[in-house]
């Protein structure tokens, strides 16, 4: 026999035989009598005494325990909003509430799906039995790349030193060691923020490549003693087609000249619409980013390349961003090799592009001038 988890066992059936055995019998079989109606009216005398009781109470005020889950509705689910805040709602409203939660998956005998559904890194799937607490499981918390919001470098602030006076060498007028030229001369670039207008092209020097080309000069003269030479000649006025025929005309008299240089530098700029695409930050200022423009079938390209690499490992350490993501942009042949194959220290480099302002671009000259340093007078 038992009753509600309590057994009362007779290993034989039979009626005992002997008086003392009778006796023995009878009174360990009251006894469970008497142990069993104890219980039983401690139960109805629980029954009466409390549950009853506090089942008209919740006719009158609402089912506190009822009450409990629509709380919690109200201050964990943004979904539901209950306004049952006093415990004055009816029952039929409290059981909406509770329906609601059914359809959430929430189960009111088990308080941690609540905390299931609230807390997204918990596990709700397969691996996990709800239904039990004890064996829950959280969720791992891994991102793939696509869940991951990356921060672009043009986003960030480089802080690094612009000038090194290491570099700095006695400075040689009469040995120039810098060609700075511009094929494409009149390519310009916004006076400023507010400069709405849409021109590519104009032949104040102030707004145009050879503005960058200025800042290049000061900076490698003044702070490390590199001599240059900065030709200004427009070459793309007229014919524009035969912009590089003439600015080889150009390169190949001072070549006549001096013979030789440790760079020669045709400066351009970029046509890129958007500017913020090719524009970073150094030092709290806005600095238009610079590329490499190659033809890798004129014959000089291999130490050409070698001499880009170099300078492009220079950027990257130095000032991160500061080069293009795809820093060099190749062609076969070009016209007539861009003129790349008159030396073998020959390079085309665009700064910024139109919608860069002058300021943008003169700061790139600075921290370039930088890195033309570093390859001249630092590297053996």
């Amino acid at each position: 026999m038992s009753y509600k988890g309590i057994s009362f066992k007779t290993k034989n059936r039979n009626m005992p035989n002997g008086k003392k055995n009778f006796s023995k019998y009878f009174i360990k079989k009251n006894s469970n009598v008497r142990i069993f109606f104890s219980i039983f009216t401690l139960l109805i005398i629980f029954l009466i005494g409390v549950i009853l009781p506090n089942s008209a109470k919740a006719d009158s005020e609402g089912d506190s325990t009822n009450y409990f889950y629509v709380s919690v509705i109200n201050n964990a689910l943004s979904v539901i909003k209950s306004s049952n805040t006093k415990q004055q709602d009816t029952n039929n409203e409290n059981n909406s509430n509770l329906a609601a939660l059914s359809f959430l998956g929430v189960d009111i005998s088990n308080p941690v799906s609540i905390v299931v559904k609230e807390i997204a890194y918990l596990d709700g799937n397969e691996s996990s039995d709800v239904s039990n607490p004890e064996t829950f499981s959280f969720n791992p918390f891994n991102l793939d790349d696509k869940q991951v919001s990356k921060s672009d470098a043009k986003d960030s602030n480089v802080v690094a030193n612009l000038y090194n006076p290491a570099l700095k060498k006695t400075l040689n007028n009469a040995k120039p060691r810098v060609l700075i030229y511009h094929s494409h001369t009149s390519e310009a670039y916004r006076t400023s923020d507010k400069d709405t207008s849409k021109t590519k092209a104009s032949l104040d020097q102030t707004r145009n490549v050879c503005a960058v080309g200025d800042v290049i000069e000061s900076e490698l003269e003044k702070k490390y003693g590199i001599s240059v030479i900065h030709d200004k000649n427009v070459n793309d006025t007229g014919d524009y087609n035969n912009a590089y025929k003439k600015s080889g005309v150009t390169l190949d008299k001072y070549l006549k000249v001096y013979e030789k240089f440790d760079l020669i530098i045709d400066l351009h700029r970029d046509s890129v619409e958007n500017n913020n695409a090719v524009t970073t930050k150094i030092n709290g200022e806005r600095v238009a980013q610079f590329m490499f423009v190659v033809t890798d079938k004129n014959p000089k390209y291999s130490k050409q390349k070698k001499l880009i690499n170099s300078m492009i490992a220079t950027s990257n350490k130095l000032y991160p961003g500061l080069i293009r993501s795809n820093p060099i942009y190749y062609y076969h042949w070009g016209m007539g090799f861009y003129n790349q194959n008159r030396s073998d220290n020959a390079m085309l480099i665009e700064v910024g592009t139109y919608t860069n302002t002058v300021q943008e671009v003169k700061n790139t000259g600075k921290y370039l001038s930088r890195i033309i340093a570093e390859q001249l007078n630092g590297k053996k």
